[in-house]
C-alpha cells in the first residue's frame, strides 16, 4: 500500500471545520486533492470574484443583456460545481438551460429561485472565511 495516496471517500471527515452553508466540502476538497489551505483560498477567491454576480444577473435580465447573462450564469455554474456548491450549481444549471433554449419568460423566476442559495453561500463564506 502506498501511503502517498489519500482515501478520497474520507476527505470530508478530515476537515470538520470547513462548514460553509450550501457547500459540500468533500467535493471541493476532492478537486484540490485534499489540500485544505488551497480549498479555503479558492473559496475566498470564489467570493471575491463572484460576490457581485447576483446584482449582475439581475441587471442583465432587466436590461435584456442576454450575452452578459449567459456568460455570468455559465461561469457561476462552473465554479459552483468546482467548489462543491451543488444546490447553487443546480439552480444556475436550470437558468443556463433556459438561456440556451431562449425561454425568456423563465429567466426572472429561475433567477429568483437561484438568489437565496447564492446569498446563503456568499454570506457563509463571508462570515467563516473572509471576515474570520
Amino acid at each position: 500500500m502506498n501511503d502517498n495516496f489519500t482515501d478520497f471517500d474520507n476527505l470530508g471527515s478530515q476537515s470538520p471545520e470547513i462548514n460553509i452553508a450550501g457547500i459540500d466540502a468533500s467535493v471541493g476538497l476532492n478537486n484540490v486533492l485534499g489540500d485544505e489551505s488551497l480549498f479555503l483560498e479558492i473559496l475566498s477567491m470564489f467570493y471575491q470574484d463572484h460576490n457581485g454576480d447576483g446584482i449582475k444577473l439581475e441587471q442583465a435580465i432587466s436590461s435584456n443583456d442576454y450575452a452578459s447573462l449567459k456568460h455570468i450564469v455559465h461561469t457561476l455554474k462552473g465554479v459552483s460545481c468546482s467548489v462543491g456548491a451543488m444546490p447553487l450549481f443546480e439552480k444556475t444549471k436550470a437558468l443556463d438551460e433556459a438561456i440556451n433554449k431562449e425561454m425568456k419568460q423563465d429567466y426572472l423566476p429561475l433567477y429568483q429561485a437561484l438568489i437565496p442559495e447564492f446569498d446563503k453561500v456568499m454570506n457563509s463564506i463571508s462570515v467563516k472565511i473572509i471576515n474570520k
